[in-house]
């Protein structure tokens, strides 16, 4: 899977991308009332993911305003990032258990190692490598055993040094990302969200509500899901990123 969000979209400026998802049409007086009539709109619509991995509630009070994202996926798994109309970064991601690489998982593993194993290679092989990440360390960490699924919550601090990537919309600073990782059938989910400052209990209600509007497994959505997911889109966010709403991909076949 590629590392689509710890090199660089992850940490752009949020004004950066709030600028990227309004568009110059858009009076002030609608600005006012969009994340409230936008969530009104989003009511009934779905996303489905690629592969069938899951299927997520676009009408959930998580998003604010307008939404734009983009995916990414192969054979071992797939990713999908989610800006809202506050710059607010999601993103959700599926890691099949068996067949990916950076799992490596031994056999008979309870689902608590697995979920380990799977967070410390995100520390490990995603996090760490990002050329901008001068740092990374994990500030909070904990087993929701009362959760359905059972799942991992942490949250890793990472350290941004911007002028190593020369790049003028990624800002230095001290970013705080929250994970939580469950496994349903032969696949990990690892949710994500990014927040300014340390709070553990924020950052989790935000994760948990965010599980919640998932349905596990979904289904493998066929052309007319395609086209009716880029029209959804395209209402939730009219200017899309650069002109283009969304970008949108098949799993590598085979």
């Amino acid at each position: 899977m590629q590392r689509v969000c710890y090199d660089r979209c992850a940490f752009l400026y949020p004004g950066r991308i709030m600028k990227i998802i309004k568009t110059a049409a858009l009076s002030l007086s609608l600005l006012l009332v969009a994340c409230q009539g936008l969530q009104g709109e989003r009511q009934g619509d779905y996303y489905f993911s690629p592969a069938g991995a899951y299927i997520l509630d676009l009408g959930i009070n998580t998003f604010r305003g307008e939404v734009v994202l983009d995916e990414r996926c192969d054979r071992n798994g797939g990713s999908t990032t989610f800006w809202d109309g506050s710059g607010r970064l999601f993103r959700v991601d599926y890691l099949n258990v068996e067949n990916h690489p950076m799992i490596e998982a031994p056999r008979f593993a309870s689902d608590l190692t697995l979920l380990n194993l799977s967070l410390n290679s995100y520390l490990r092989e995603v996090v760490a490598k990002a050329p901008m990440v001068t740092s990374a360390e994990a500030s909070y960490r904990e087993f929701l055993d009362d959760a359905d699924p059972k799942a991992l919550f942490a949250i890793i601090g990472i350290n941004v040094d911007a002028a190593k990537v020369k790049d003028d919309e990624v800002e230095s600073g001290t970013y705080y990302y929250g994970f939580m990782l469950f496994k349903r059938g032969d696949l990990i989910y690892v949710l994500q969200h990014r927040q300014p400052v340390l709070m553990p209990e924020k950052m989790k209600a935000v994760l948990l509500n965010l599980a919640d509007g998932m349905e596990i497994p979904g289904r493998v959505r066929d052309d007319t899901d395609m086209e009716k997911l880029r029209r959804i889109l395209k209402k939730m966010a009219p200017g899309g990123t650069n002109g283009d709403p969304v970008r949108l991909c098949e799993p590598a076949q085979g």
